[in-house]
């Protein structure tokens, strides 16, 4: 496309210079990544500034940029108040408006995005419908998997793939949608028929520095400039918050307040999951293969969804009743000695806490947790998540997570004091040898959570990103 079609009528420029009369073949936010014909654009960012890396996008091959500033280049320049802000604009032109012709549904909270998601994705796919899924543990449609390196892609990265999906056919696009995208307002643009909020509780303090700051980004979601149809949990206080403020037309669910469509008779049991759900008054008897009070709302989410979208009440059944894996995602392994492993994402105080609470329901002997937390990431939860461990598991291993930057012993020694007895827990720094002492000290009937990681197949150290698998670790001493 040509650069002056691609600004042509954008009220966001304030004025060009150079020849626009070139062809744009891609554009591009990464300076170090080889396009050909590239549009640049030059985005302000909290630890960066795109301007200073100009010379190695041309290096790279962009032939134009998007500046906030006049720069010394012979390269055609179009200034804009906000490169960042312009970024969606010019993607929905550059890319022939695809948002308008998929629909799409969105996942925000704090914990439980991925499954949600999945579950929704996973019924429309047994309703025959056509569908893609972008999130935490990659992006799927058709045949393809594809990996994926945030939870909401960057636009450019967004708009290329919502492109892939229309080409293959895909009708439905299910999104986790983050508190980070919100904020930096990646998604604008896309207007979404269903939007979910699964609950909220601390996460991200690096980034947002208060609990309202990061609330305040979660309900900009629920607007019906952004969400048609929005499904609510009613017993989580933003969600009342948020039932009480949206202006998109809401739809609740919950299990202890009233809510439009809920669960009751909940049996949880440590193979499956017994209850009724009333969606719509559609009534589901559900014996599901999915563990844990904290997946009862997931299931009614997404079957509140499906129900808003159209999808049948067979396709929400045969779902719920006979989940496929979600990797990462409270995955249950027996071992040989009649232990059980219990591989999850659980990274945040709450997480961990409801991850901790239903499995010791299941817990025949001893409940042991393994665990550590991020680098570089907010601080203030390390104390609160050593302190959860203290209170509710037998025993606690803590190990790394991907320490990043982060001096590991310091982030242990945060964890820590949280502690109160200190015979309730050790320190093996080396993940894959914590694990493997928590497998060999375990005994018939214990549980033993290995948490934070999940899905993840890497650990990040120092700037470098080395192979790491929990499952890896622990595939040795399953039961086959």
């Amino acid at each position: 496309m040509k650069l002056s079609s691609l600004i042509k009528n954008q009220k966001d420029v304030i004025a060009t210079r150079g020849n626009l009369d070139i062809e744009i073949l891609e554009l591009s936010q990464k300076a170090d990544k080889q396009v050909q014909s590239g549009l640049f654009f030059c985005i302000n960012g909290v630890n960066f500034d795109g301007h200073n890396f100009v010379q190695n996008a041309i290096s790279n091959g962009c032939v134009a940029f998007v500046v906030e500033k006049w720069l010394d280049i012979s390269q055609p320049q179009i200034l804009v108040q906000n490169a960042r802000n312009f970024v969606p604009v010019l993607c929905k032109r550059f890319y022939k408006n695809v948002q308008d012709k998929l629909k799409f549904i969105g996942v925000t909270g704090t914990n439980g995005k991925t499954t949600s998601a999945n579950l929704v994705y996973q019924i429309l796919q047994n309703d025959n419908k056509r569908a893609g899924i972008i999130g935490t543990n990659g992006i799927e449609y058709g045949d393809k998997k594809l990996p994926n390196h945030m939870t909401t892609p960057d636009p450019i990265d967004l708009f290329c793939i919502l492109k892939q999906m229309r080409d293959d056919g895909v009708e439905f696009v299910v999104m986790e949608v983050s508190a980070h995208a919100l904020f930096l307002g990646k998604l604008a643009g896309i207007k979404f028929e269903v939007g979910i909020f699964t609950n909220f509780s601390q996460d991200h303090l690096d980034f947002f520095k208060t609990m309202e700051n990061y609330a305040s980004a979660k309900k900009l979601f629920f607007d019906k400039s952004m969400c048609k149809n929005v499904v609510v949990n009613i017993d989580d206080e933003l969600g009342r918050d948020i039932s009480k403020s949206t202006n998109s037309k809401l739809f609740t669910y919950g299990i202890f307040s009233p809510a439009t469509n809920f669960a009751m008779d909940i049996v949880l049991k440590n193979d499956e999951t017994d209850f009724l759900l009333n969606i719509f008054d559609n009534i589901f008897d559900i014996k599901s293969n999915m563990l844990c009070l904290f997946n009862v709302y997931n299931m009614l989410s997404s079957a509140v969804s499906a129900k808003i979208l159209g999808l049948s009440n067979e396709a929400i059944f045969k779902t719920l009743s006979n989940v496929n894996k979600i990797e990462g995602r409270m995955n249950f392994y027996k071992l040989q000695n009649g232990a059980t492993v219990v591989i999850d994402y659980a990274h945040t105080p709450d997480s961990l806490k409801k991850a901790l609470l239903n499995l010791k329901d299941f817990t025949k002997n001893r409940l042991i947790v393994v665990f550590g937390c991020g680098g570089n990431r907010d601080q203030d939860k390390r104390g609160k998540m050593g302190e959860v461990a203290s209170l509710l598991s037998d025993f606690t291993i803590l190990t790394s997570d991907n320490p990043r930057n982060e001096s590991l012993r310091k982030i242990i020694s945060q964890i820590e004091s949280g502690f109160d007895n200190k015979n309730k827990y050790f320190v093996i720094c080396d993940r894959k040898k914590a694990i493997e002492r928590a497998i060999k000290g375990s005994e018939y009937g214990d549980i033993i959570l290995v948490a934070g990681k999940g899905h993840e197949k890497t650990q990040e150290i120092k700037g470098k990103k080395y192979h790491f698998d929990d499952y890896e670790i622990i595939k040795p001493f399953l039961k086959t």
